[in-house]
């Protein structure tokens, strides 16, 4: 009697399915799995932003004091030297707080006047976010953000990204003109006001442009 044919090729083609599945489960392959994104950015914020400080490290407080006065005589790369010298012994005994944050700001500054927009914003984006996790007895006073976000608003406008620096340009504004009017100069103001006019003339907004400048033109504060 002739086996039936038919019946000989379901049942081979179900014996090869089985060893691929089989071999699937052994060898792992198979249906490609989703794997987490590890995102850099976050993972570097992370390591500044995230944890306790540790207290057996010294904050290098006097090295930023040094540095400041170097970023006021314009020697900007000796000031950098010295920031990014400590950035580990301040990011690892400042670790999420003011301070830490104030350092950040300071490096920015100082990356800003190199024209190293790219890592000013990198260390910049970094103290923003430290500042505004702080409870706000904690907070630094309005200067330090008004100087923060003009920065970065100033690093977004000269690598093109204009709605970004609208955004750092309108935070620093809100700020500085809720603060006491001895924190902030007027020549700050008059500089925050022309750099958000510019940014919305880069993005073809004239309405909103003439707004700004008008603001200027009447800007009285208490």
């Amino acid at each position: 009697m002739r086996p039936n044919s038919r019946k000989l090729e379901g049942a081979t083609i179900s014996a090869l399915s089985c060893l691929i599945v089989l071999a699937t489960t052994l060898t792992g392959c198979g249906p490609e799995k989703k794997i987490d994104q590890v995102n850099p950015d976050q993972v570097f914020s992370d390591g500044f932003t995230k944890g306790d400080p540790d207290l057996t490290v010294t904050f290098p407080e006097a090295d930023l004091e040094k540095a400041k006065e170097l970023h006021k005589q314009k020697k900007l790369q000796t000031a950098e030297k010295i920031l990014m010298g400590k950035l580990e012994d301040a990011r690892v005994a400042g670790k999420g707080t003011t301070q830490l944050g104030q350092y950040l700001t300071r490096l920015n500054n100082v990356l800003f006047d190199e024209g190293k927009d790219v890592q000013a914003l990198k260390y910049g984006e970094v103290a923003q976010a430290i500042f505004y996790q702080q409870p706000i007895a904690k907070r630094p006073i309005a200067p330090w953000f008004v100087n923060l976000h003009s920065y970065l608003g100033m690093s977004y406008e000269r690598l093109g990204k204009y709605k970004d620096a609208e955004k750092q340009f309108q935070s620093a504004i809100r700020i500085a003109t809720n603060a006491p009017r001895a924190e902030v100069t007027d020549a700050w103001m008059n500089l925050l006001y022309q750099r958000l006019a510019a940014c919305f003339d880069a993005q073809k907004k004239p309405d909103q442009a003439k707004k700004v400048r008008e603001s200027l033109k009447n800007l009285k504060r208490g």
